[in-house]
């Protein structure tokens, strides 16, 4: 018999799937989920449901930091408050008609601190 395997959750056509874009992002993301797990299945929900719908928690960031580019595409850069000091940032690139899923959240820095203590550097 093989060993058992984790089911990954199946996306509605509206949720947006969720990548890294970074290395950063990938390892951060284990980091976050370390310190804040259930904080983190509720960033997971929030970012696949509803990525750009602003609150208290979720908000574009301004200024220098507002915008970024990946893969030569500039995209406005949110940022997700998971926690009081963690903090994750993301691009959201909608989906073309007819796609499976709403578009993709590309993260790109996730941070169980909060950034100006890590000395987040772009």
């Amino acid at each position: 018999m093989s060993r058992a395997q984790d089911v990954p959750r199946p996306l509605k056509r509206s949720e947006y799937s969720l990548e890294f874009i970074t290395s950063q992002a990938r390892k951060g993301w284990v980091d976050c989920v370390a310190v804040a797990r259930n904080a983190m299945a509720d960033a997971w929900d929030t970012l696949t449901r509803e990525p750009e719908r602003q609150s208290p928690r979720l908000y574009p960031l301004r200024a220098e930091l507002r915008y970024g580019t990946y893969a030569g595409r500039t995209y406005e850069r949110y940022q997700y408050k998971f926690s009081d000091g963690g903090r994750l940032w993301y691009f959201v690139d909608p989906a073309p008609k007819g796609s499976r899923s709403a578009g993709r959240v590309l993260l790109e820095r996730c941070m169980p601190g909060h950034p100006k203590r890590n000395r987040v550097v772009l």
